[in-house]
């Protein structure tokens, strides 16, 4: 229970170190935890939207803070843009990417909800050379696949920059 303001609070290094980490299969990519409740890192902290090990190939993130994706259409892209930046970092982290300081990145730290929002979705050209690397993937296909997902989704912004990126890489 968080001492100021009483929500409930999952301890995520919990989660991690003894939930995760002790039933991750052997031949797991990764061993992910998605909860609608708070997360709490440990003491000096009030709370975290997500956290992953480096090493562990465990993640856990919340979208506990993410807003109330039923009050409209806007709210629900809001919700689920907030939710794929944490998910989409986080599994970063588990791949042992550390955070970017270098660029406007996905992959940049953040402590509030005003930085995390401030934060893009799309990595910068550092960090997508290394998921590409990690995972074989073509960089255009990849970009692509992620711009229509975006354009399924209604996050106009965010394709619209997936497309900036597959047109400078095509020219």
């Amino acid at each position: 229970m968080h001492l100021t303001w009483g929500d409930k609070q999952i301890l995520a290094t919990y989660v991690l170190d003894e939930v995760l980490k002790p039933r991750l299969p052997k031949d797991a990519a990764a061993y992910i935890a998605l909860t609608a409740s708070d997360l709490w890192p440990g003491e000096n902290w009030n709370f975290v939207f997500g956290v992953a090990s480096l090493v562990d190939r465990t993640g856990v993130w919340s979208i506990y803070r993410n807003g109330d994706p039923t009050t409209d259409a806007a709210a629900f892209r809001l919700c689920l843009l907030r939710t794929l930046k944490t998910a989409t970092h986080e599994t970063g982290n588990m791949f042992s990417i550390p955070h970017c300081t270098h660029y406007a990145c996905n992959m940049n730290g953040s402590n509030s909800r005003e930085e995390s929002d401030r934060q893009p979705l799309e990595v910068c050209p550092e960090c997508a050379a290394k998921i590409c690397w990690a995972a074989q993937a073509d960089p255009i296909k990849r970009l692509k696949s992620i711009a229509a997902f975006c354009k399924e989704q209604g996050l106009a912004p965010e394709q619209e920059k997936y497309e900036a990126a597959i047109k400078a890489l095509s020219e």
